[in-house]
């Protein structure tokens, strides 16, 4: 899945909902080393490395809110990566 700043995903408050981002277009024959996630807005509960995606779960919000979630990776190579998406939280 490709997506970053300026689309909008949404999410009820009450949802744990895991968002698949994937580095492999940037990274060449690189790979990831290190990976950082941050919310803004909404917890991050967790979230995983396979390859190169980075798998994040997301939960609560407020209603109403745009939240935002950013994953910084470093690579083996010394390159560094951030995307950023946000979150519109909504009662379903």
């Amino acid at each position: 899945m490709k997506w970053f700043k300026g689309l909008t995903k949404e999410k009820d408050p009450a949802d744990v909902v895991d968002y698949p981002v994937d580095f492999g277009p940037l990274l060449q024959s690189d790979t990831i080393s290190t990976k950082t996630v941050v919310g803004t807005g909404v917890t991050i509960d967790s979230s995983s490395l396979s390859g190169n995606i980075v798998t994040i779960w997301v939960s609560g919000g407020t209603h109403g809110c745009t939240a935002e979630v950013k994953t910084t990776i470093v690579t083996t190579g010394g390159r560094t990566f951030e995307r950023t998406f946000d979150i519109k939280v909504e009662n379903k």
